[in-house]
């Protein structure tokens, strides 16, 4: 630091002015004390300076977290005082009182151009801090329209539902045969006449009869394979439907076999029964 030379070189300069301004015949106690207070007063205001300096670089330093920048800021503020310090001293020319008011001047300088510049930092600070915060609420608006947006078309859809016809899971009435047959059992005959009264009720109703069978081969039947098999019991329940318990030919939709490919159970010893049948599905 070039603080101590300086503060020595205008001590230097202030005892020669003195001596030579009071001829040699100012006394040594009045020299010294005019010294002492003029060293003082130099002293508290560099110091205030160095303050200025000190605050204003830790308000830059918060603000742009950038040390060097700083560092470099402090090194330029000294450099411009102790320049003009030099010069000050020079041009003062045993001229105590001009070097004091220069002093504080330049003091007061220095403390301005540190003030001035934090301001300026704290200005470009606040810029971006503003910046941030109306690209966060942009960004905060277009998710409010676009919830608003998706609120809207789903209340829409809502609407839309409701004049659309309901789909309901059909009512299923099964009819159970034995092994390469396609009679109806006692049994089926009671699950026929529900699903006859069922229809009845229902003259619009969706009518399907689905005809299965178990993953036994066909052998002592008449039927080559089990989808033959299959769709002659899906026959066999139409025409009871028709022909015994009153249906209309034309209510049904489809009557079709699906052979062994659409099992209700496994196919083991006790439960291949549940596969030999035949599916009314009426859909009100």
């Amino acid at each position: 630091m070039r603080r101590a030379p300086l503060l020595m070189a205008i001590i230097g300069l202030l005892l020669s002015v003195a001596f030579i301004g009071c001829g040699g015949y100012v006394k040594k106690d009045e020299l010294e004390k005019q010294l002492s207070d003029q060293k003082m007063d130099l002293e508290q205001r560099v110091q205030l300076a160095q303050d200025a300096s000190a605050t204003a670089n830790d308000k830059a330093d918060k603000a742009l977290s950038a040390t060097s920048g700083i560092s470099k800021m402090k090194d330029e503020i000294l450099m411009t005082v102790d320049g003009k310090l030099d010069a000050a001293m020079v041009a003062a020319k045993g001229d105590s009182e001009k070097m004091t008011a220069e002093m504080k001047r330049l003091a007061e300088e220095a403390a301005g151009n540190a003030v001035a510049e934090v301001k300026v930092v704290m200005m470009e600070e606040d810029d971006k801090v503003k910046q941030m915060a109306k690209e966060a609420a942009d960004k905060a608006m277009n998710a409010a329209m676009e919830a608003d947006k998706r609120a809207e078309e789903a209340a829409r859809q809502a609407e839309l539902a409701k004049t659309l016809p309901k789909i309901t899971d059909p009512d299923i009435f099964a009819v159970y045969f034995d092994p390469g047959k396609t009679a109806i059992k006692s049994e089926g005959v009671a699950e026929l006449e529900k699903a006859a009264m069922m229809i009845k009720e229902n003259p619009s109703a969706l009518v399907k009869i689905q005809g299965h069978a178990d993953n036994t081969p066909v052998v002592y039947s008449k039927y080559r394979n089990n989808w033959l098999l299959s769709q002659a019991r899906a026959e066999a329940v139409r025409a009871y439907l028709v022909d015994n318990l009153g249906i209309s030919a034309d209510t049904f939709k489809e009557s079709v076999g699906f052979g062994e490919y659409k099992p209700a159970a496994s196919n083991d010893k006790n439960s291949k029964w549940e596969n030999r049948r035949v599916e009314v599905l009426i859909r009100k």
